[in-house]
């Protein structure tokens, strides 16, 4: 009786002196109400209310709950989950969860690529040289993905509007250049209690309109449905929440329609080409923060064309193939350095937060390119004339921290390189995310 009187003494004791050391509030900085240390972290956001032993409000309950009775003291813990370890974990629990997800909220990169480079020439479309053909018109001219596009290595709830405008990265069938605008609409959701999500990405394209005229007019352009993409990404290995190693996959899509090359004047069709390529992006991605203020992310992503494009002849049900175009495989490297230099120190501020963000962006061809017909004539071709491509890209940007749920990037890229390896002139991208 004496050590049953014994145990219910001491977990009072330890009950008043966790209930004197902390702080029941509701985090404006966080997501969810918490149990924290005064201050509530992180350090801008201070607690709406506070209770101490020491003449403060007390909360209407413990944070400890009920004390339990002796006898529920004295059961096995054989059923209780494992506690995971400070030093390596995975998300495996809704504290680690909820700091990760702040983490891959705040300190997503903002990304730079463009991939158009398969171009078409030929005397049936009244040009001999190959180094100066138009463009492939599917999806708008604008057809490949990189994880590193407004991305966290971290999994995080949210859905964004990413917005890119690039100057003349493409050529129409008139060999005139034209500028293109990308909206891309997303949507990640994590899942195995905030280790993984899933990602998926839809891309609206005014670009080169998928039905070009030999013939035509005007700047043949139009806004077109590009190529979806889905992402799987997991937390392979973490470091508390000062750095994360993650992996993925992404499955890109052809949804955009297929394209058609005409002559006007003939009432025909030159070649029709029927979008068909799936591509698999395997990835990982490191994730590093410095200090409460500084972060870095390094990530490599291979691009594989698993199957092609079709090129075809003929109208109804007389058409026939002539090729099959399979676009070169990319190596894509990208590191970015980011850097909070405003904190707001009230909650209520419109902008809590505000950084600069700098990034470099490497992207390589790691095979040769195919050479396929492209229309009737023998010298109607597609292909890359300069097979090897080496792009770098450089990229600078604001952020800012709109209350506790949204982050907006303004940023713009400009090419390092000259050459076949640039290309387009410049970018500018708006990107808005939402937290949920």
């Amino acid at each position: 009786m004496q050590g049953r009187l014994w145990m219910v003494a001491l977990a009072t004791l330890v009950a008043h002196a966790v209930s004197a050391t902390s702080v029941w509030a509701d985090c404006n900085c966080a997501p969810k109400k918490c149990l924290c240390v005064n201050p509530c972290p992180p350090v801008p956001c201070q607690p709406g209310a506070t209770q101490t032993m020491a003449g403060q409000p007390t909360p209407s309950t413990s944070p400890m709950g009920e004390v339990p009775m002796t006898d529920d003291l004295m059961q096995p813990a054989d059923d209780l989950p494992a506690m995971p370890l400070p030093s390596t974990t995975f998300a495996t629990s809704a504290q680690f969860a909820s700091a990760n997800e702040n983490i891959g909220f705040r300190d997503a990169t903002i990304g730079d690529f463009f991939g158009s480079t398969a171009l078409i020439a030929g005397p049936s479309y009244g040009n001999t040289d190959i180094n100066n053909g138009f463009n492939v018109p599917i999806a708008g001219g604008d057809r490949r993905f990189k994880i590193a596009e407004n991305v966290s290595p971290i999994p995080v709830n949210r859905w964004f509007v990413n917005y890119n405008h690039f100057s003349q990265p493409v050529r129409n069938i008139d060999l005139s250049g034209q500028d293109v605008n990308r909206v891309t609409l997303g949507l990640e959701k994590t899942f195995l209690e905030g280790s993984s999500s899933i990602e998926v990405r839809m891309p609206l394209v005014g670009g080169l309109d998928n039905v070009q005229d030999v013939n035509g007019s005007g700047s043949q352009t139009d806004v077109e449905f590009g190529n979806m993409s889905v992402v799987f990404k997991s937390i392979l290995l973490q470091q508390g929440n000062d750095s994360a190693l993650s992996a993925g996959l992404t499955v890109s899509l052809p949804t955009g329609p297929d394209a058609r090359l005409t002559n006007s004047s003939l009432g025909s069709t030159i070649c029709y080409i029927q979008n068909q390529s799936v591509h698999l992006l395997p990835f990982v991605a490191y994730y590093r923060r410095h200090t409460d203020r500084n972060w870095s992310t390094a990530i490599a992503q291979l691009d594989f064309d698993l199957n092609g494009d079709t090129f075809s002849r003929g109208d109804g049900g007389n058409r026939f193939a002539i090729s099959r175009y399979q676009q070169q495989n990319f190596l894509y490297l990208d590191y970015t350095l980011g850097h909070w230099f405003y904190q707001s120190q009230h909650c209520g501020h419109w902008i809590q937060r505000a950084a600069v963000i700098g990034e470099l962006h490497y992207s390589t061809t790691i095979n040769d390119t195919d050479l396929a017909a492209a229309g009737p004539s023998s010298g109607d071709i597609v292909t890359n004339p300069y097979n090897r491509l080496d792009v770098l890209n450089a990229t600078a940007g604001l952020r800012f921290q709109l209350g506790q749920d949204y982050i907006l990037t303004a940023a713009a890229v400009a090419p390092l390189k000259d050459g076949p390896d640039k290309l387009f002139d410049s970018e500018f991208a708006i990107l808005l995310t939402k937290m949920f």
